[in-house]
């Protein structure tokens, strides 16, 4: 077996620990709408819901060449939170959250590649805790079946708030419960130890509520 440049292998592992713990919030996600499956579009938003989950996949990819070497890291994930507290409400406006709260045990697996064969794969636990968390954003309602988050107090993993670009959700509603799902996509390179490092972070959320 031919050696991966040790610091792509330990590179991907914490940036994706980092990425999953960023893409988990309710409404930090910078996303472009989805289409979800089942159900209908013809619902409103408007009330409150009870936090019931978040189901996330993920899926980021590392490339470099190294003395030669084409090196590729591809890491996924796929979970549910558990441990789900919280009400998220929608005023036709504003989308105001209270008391959200949530825990992720989870896995990830990391699939090493060079010159375009399967070398290695690493699986990593993580873990992380969402404290219960309010918020608030403003957003707007894109025909019958989409919001579109504007601006407003955005929670981070770690609590607190920031500013948070726009983004988009598309709606589906099941019974008493809407789903929001979102897909966000962001490629970018870096220079990383002298060597220039492409990334690229895909990520898929589900988010389900409960109307009160």
């Amino acid at each position: 077996m031919r050696k991966l440049t040790p610091f792509l292998l330990f590179g991907c592992i914490l940036l994706t620990i980092v990425s999953c713990q960023k893409e988990k919030s309710i409404d930090t996600l910078n996303h472009t709408p989805g289409i979800p499956g089942g159900g209908n579009t013809g619902g409103s938003e408007i009330g409150t819901w009870k936090f019931i989950n978040m189901n996330v996949k993920t899926m980021v990819l590392i490339e470099m060449s190294s003395m030669g070497q084409a090196e590729r890291a591809i890491t996924v994930s796929d979970y549910t939170t558990d441990n789900n507290a919280g009400t998220c409400t929608f005023d036709g406006s504003t989308m105001t959250n209270t008391g959200m709260a949530y825990d992720v045990d989870a896995m990830s697996t990391t699939y090493l590649y060079l010159n375009g064969t399967l070398e290695d794969s690493v699986d990593l636990p993580f873990t992380f805790t969402l404290p219960p968390t309010n918020s608030n954003a403003t957003y707007k309602k894109i025909g019958s079946d989409s919001i579109f988050i504007q601006s407003g107090g955005l929670t981070t993993p770690g609590g607190g708030t920031i500013q948070g670009s726009s983004g988009g959700y598309k709606l589906n509603f099941i019974g008493n419960r809407m789903t929001l799902t979102g897909h966000h996509s962001e490629s970018k390179t870096a220079i990383v130890m002298g060597v220039m490092q492409k990334r690229i972070d895909n990520a898929t959320t589900v988010i389900t509520l409960e109307k009160q």
